[in-house]
């Protein structure tokens, strides 16, 4: 039998880890050189944060200072301290860092991951989630490039094209192509729960309009992007706009998050948002994420303190900019061709890390 330290030594050496772990540094490369060469200055935020996120269903890590009696947490992204960059004058910013999500250990997620962000303040043609969706484009295929010149490439047995431009595709849109309904007509949740029963997925009465919408979603559309190509999935449900920006849309005339995911190779890629800059539109939706998680979780998932630094930002006045996060590691994974997350960590994630 292996002694403890063989066994570790051997996970190390894993040839898949290994091979892996170096792409990994190719990737990171990549992605500062190319945003050196468009003239972003990368930069740090802090790890420790009184306010981690106001997200409703993203839990942070609870750090206590025993000596002077104070709660830190850890961020679940670098979000809060950028945007405050970008209020004190900064206008291309960029920052890889690690992100701390409490969240079972799955093949695409660790609770502690590491997170690409950038911002770019507005400049004429260069401004909105338009040029981030170009921006991110050229990231990956510089990236593709640097390896092998190659922009087609094999990702888990299956032909992945990152030629552009790539497909764009509306929530509402997705809805109406795979599941056959217009989330427009089904603004109630006892009507999307009958969606749900319609199509043999299990529901419960404490399920809210956003969990039967997530269950479409997962069970029905999530699958079908895997089609060969990366896509930018846009203009989500209001309920799911975070810090983006809620808009009149011209083609339905409802509103919608101006928001937008990036898919690639079956996983969710990144996040990006048209920025809200309103901080008291902004501290409304604050309140009412925390009474929302209030009612949701009670004291299983306290509320998480208001960042008042961060709305003082806003107040002296955030420019309007572009910004996204995106999953390094599971950039990683896809360069790497590794279906396992945990196989572009130096060191192996152990139950203990979950």
């Amino acid at each position: 039998m292996n002694s403890p330290i063989q066994t570790f030594r051997s996970q190390i050496q894993d040839p898949a880890r290994q091979h892996a772990v170096r792409v990994r540094g190719k990737v990171e490369g990549g992605i500062r050189s190319y945003f050196q060469s468009h003239d972003f200055l990368e930069v740090r935020t802090p790890l420790l944060a009184p306010c981690p996120g106001m997200e409703v269903h993203i839990r942070p890590f609870a750090v206590t200072d025993w000596k002077k009696n104070r709660r830190y947490a850890l961020p679940t992204s670098p979000e809060f301290g950028m945007k405050k960059l970008l209020a004190g004058g900064m206008e291309r910013i960029f920052q890889i860092c690690p992100a701390f999500r409490d969240e079972p250990v799955s093949t695409t997620h660790l609770p502690e991951f590491t997170m690409l962000e950038w911002y770019q303040v507005s400049q004429g043609p260069h401004s909105g989630f338009e040029w981030v969706m170009k921006q991110t484009e050229e990231l990956v295929q510089s990236i593709a490039l640097a390896f092998d010149g190659q922009l087609v490439r094999n990702y888990q047995g299956k032909q992945v094209d990152l030629r552009g431009p790539w497909p764009k595709y509306r929530i509402n849109d997705l809805f109406k192509k795979w599941i056959g309904i217009d989330l427009l007509s089904h603004q109630s949740s006892s009507s999307l729960a009958a969606v749900c029963e319609s199509r043999g997925l299990p529901i419960s009465p404490e399920d809210t309009w956003d969990d039967l919408y997530f269950k479409l979603w997962l069970n029905f559309i999530e699958p079908e992007l895997d089609d060969g190509r990366p896509c930018f999935v846009t203009d989500y449900p209001p309920s799911q706009s975070a810090l983006a920006r809620v808009e009149t849309s011209p083609i339905d005339g409802a509103p919608w998050a101006l928001r937008f995911e990036v898919y690639m190779a079956g996983f969710e890629l990144a996040n990006a948002f048209n920025e809200l800059l309103d901080p008291y539109a902004q501290e409304k939706r604050f309140e009412k994420d925390m009474e929302l998680r209030t009612e949701l979780y009670s004291d299983d998932f306290p509320k998480t303190p208001v960042d008042q630094a961060f709305l003082r930002a806003l107040r002296e006045g955030m420019p309007e900019c572009g910004g996204i996060a995106l999953g390094v590691d599971r950039l990683v994974m896809f360069f790497a061709d590794v279906a396992d997350i945990r196989l572009t960590q130096w060191l192996p994630v152990t139950s203990e890390d979950s």
